[in-house]
This record gives C-alpha cells, sequence and structure tokens, in this order.
C-alpha cells in the first residue's frame, strides 16, 4: 500500500521540494491528459508531458551547431538524431544519449537542456537518439535503433567531424538501461564494443523489479508506483514490454548477462528518493564484484528523473560534472593500456 512509503515530502532536499511544487502547481493548472489503457491516450499522454517539459528545458548553454537528421537503414527504417556540437573543434569525441520515459515518452526537444548541458560540460558532441516509441515499436526495437546509431557513428564519424572511436553512452532512467543494454548488444552480437569509452547510467533500473527501495519510494509525483495494481508494471512498462520478454539480457541486464568481460567503465548515478535506487545499487555491484572499472554515486533526498530540473536543482550539475570527469578518466585508462 501507498501508505506504507516513505514521507517523501518530509525527506528530500529543499531545493527538490520547490521543483516538486512547481510540478505540482503546473499539473493543477494544466490537468494530467491521457491514460495508458489506450494507444490515444498514451499520445494525449506525451503531448501533456512534452508541454510540462517545455519551461524547464529553457536557457541553459548555447551550442556551436546544432543539426537534426535522419541516419539510414535502421531496424525500423530511417533512425532521427539530433547533434549538439560544443565547440567547432575537429574530431570531437561523441556522446550518445537515450532519453528516459518508459520508452513510451520523449524525444529530443523533453531532454534538450539535459542534452545541451551534457554536450557543454564534457565536450562530447552529443547525438540524441529520437528512437520510436512504444507501443508503436516493440521491444526490444528500441534498443536495436541506439544500437544502429552507435554503430552508425563508429563506422561514418568522420563524416560529421567527429571521433568514431570515442563513443561514450549515456541515458536517464529507460534511457540508461538501453545504454547499459547496447553495450551488451554490442559486445554479445557483433562481438566487439572496444570503441565505447564509457557509460553515463543516470536513475536506471536495468530489470530489477523489487527491492527496498522498488517498495519504499514512488509517488504520484514521478509517476512510479510499482507495487500498485494496473500502475507501473500492468499498464506503463507493458505497454513495451511483453511479460514473456522481462527476462531479455537486454532488459534484464544485471540478472541474465555475463558480466565478467566486455563491460566499459561505468558511472552509475541515482537519487536517493528514487525506487530506481535498488537498480543502481545491484548493477554497481555487480560491475565492481567483476572486477569492472565503476563509480556509484548517489544524492541524498533527490527523486527520480532529477536531470530535467537544473533550473532549480544544483545537485543536476554535480552529477554532470562527475560524470565527465568520469569519462576523462575512462579515456585516460583506454587511451594508456
Amino acid at each position: 500500500m501507498v501508505e506504507n512509503k516513505y514521507d517523501y515530502l518530509a525527506m528530500i532536499t529543499p531545493q527538490m521540494r520547490k521543483v516538486v511544487q512547481r510540478v505540482e502547481n503546473w499539473k493543477k493548472e494544466n490537468p494530467m491528459r491521457g491514460a495508458w489503457d489506450s494507444l490515444q491516450g498514451i499520445q494525449e499522454y506525451r503531448e501533456w508531458y512534452k508541454e510540462e517539459r517545455s519551461w524547464w528545458n529553457q536557457g541553459g548553454p548555447q551550442m556551436a551547431k546544432t543539426e537534426d537528421f535522419d541516419i539510414p537503414g535502421g531496424p525500423n527504417g530511417k533512425v532521427n538524431v539530433r547533434l549538439h556540437y560544443p565547440s567547432t573543434e575537429a574530431n570531437l569525441p561523441i556522446l550518445v544519449f537515450t532519453h528516459g520515459g518508459g520508452d513510451t515518452c520523449g524525444d529530443n526537444d523533453t531532454h534538450g537542456r539535459i542534452m545541451r548541458l551534457l554536450a557543454d560540460i564534457t565536450g562530447c558532441c552529443v547525438v540524441g537518439v529520437n528512437y520510436k516509441l512504444a507501443p508503436e515499436a516493440v521491444f526490444p526495437s528500441q534498443v536495436l535503433e541506439v544500437v544502429h546509431t552507435v554503430r552508425y557513428f563508429h563506422e561514418h564519424g568522420a563524416e560529421y567531424g567527429l571521433d568514431g572511436n570515442d563513443i561514450s553512452l549515456a541515458g536517464d532512467s529507460a534511457g540508461a538501461n538501453s545504454s547499459m543494454a547496447t553495450a551488451l548488444y554490442l559486445r554479445n552480437e557483433y562481438g566487439d564494443n572496444s570503441y565505447i569509452t564509457a557509460l553515463l547510467l543516470f536513475y536506471g533500473n536495468y530489470g530489477m523489479r523489487d527491492g527496498v527501495a522498488v517498495r519504499m519510494w514512488g509517488n504520484e509525483f514521478d509517476e512510479i508506483i510499482l507495487d500498485r495494481p494496473k500502475m507501473y508494471m500492468n499498464n506503463y512498462t507493458a505497454s513495451f514490454i511483453r511479460e514473456d520478454q522481462l527476462d531479455s539480457p537486454y532488459y534484464d541486464c544485471t540478472m541474465n548477462n555475463d558480466l565478467g568481460w566486455g563491460i566499459p567503465p561505468a558511472f552509475v548515478c541515482c537519487g536517493e528518493a528514487d525506487p530506481c535506487l535498488t537498480g543502481s545499487l545491484t548493477l554497481h555491484t555487480m560491475l565492481q564484484n567483476r572486477g569492472h572499472m565503476t563509480k556509484l554515486r548517489t544524492y541524498p533526498g533527490i527523486m527520480h528523473a532529477f536531470l530535467h530540473y537544473s533550473r532549480m536543482l544544483d545537485v543536476v550539475y554535480d552529477a554532470m560534472w562527475e560524470g565527465a570527469a568520469f569519462i576523462e578518466a575512462a579515456r585516460y585508462r583506454k587511451q594508456n593500456k
């Protein structure tokens, strides 16, 4: 029961509480549209979600150049991408970013400020993957579109002034799952992910479906209530993955893979007031146990999806600077092996 959960408003930071208040005030003025029980409802929710995110995406770093185009040959045809160049330097490293939203909502607009901040702070050209959403596109379609994008820029990066042998992967929430899954897919199916420099994994669950954080956090604000019937697992998750696919090695990244080899250095980041903390702790512990370069960073009093709130939440910059430093350390290690 929801009553058994933490009183999250009493346990989050003052800045996080102001974020919650602002979002809740907006929701009162703009009642939620759509429901997860029909395609029309999901489409209406997507538009509402995009409207809610628009204020959070204003401002932030200006890019030297931003381009949108389609790359050919994806699993569902062409894949739409957006490139954020933070500078005019040649041979920039690449950071492929996969947005969150349960694979069901979100796009390169709803996560625009996140990508521009990452480009500015890491110095990488950030490639946002506008993958086709569920339920129109069925899992593992989303992962395969990210895989295709990574391989495309590995092979064609020089044509865009980029270093196709220095590619990092980043993602938030479902995008973190897809980023981890992409590294595994490249290893398992293509036998090579050596050109992946690092992973920046922000509050993913990596297939974990229960645990203390899962039970104690999650609320109406972040819409992740995994123990409520007909909520997250029954509707939200079921919109992009069938029950018989929950054990896929590209959904359950922690339990259905040999994590002993071929794992790029991984920065695993999550707020401590997030039901996805269970997944982050588990993944980091497994990678550390198998001797991989990994760093876990958790932030007390911070909730799910916090990267969106950089206009009011200073911890976003802490997380991104730590992620940038991790990429630099991983790159140094890679170059000096």
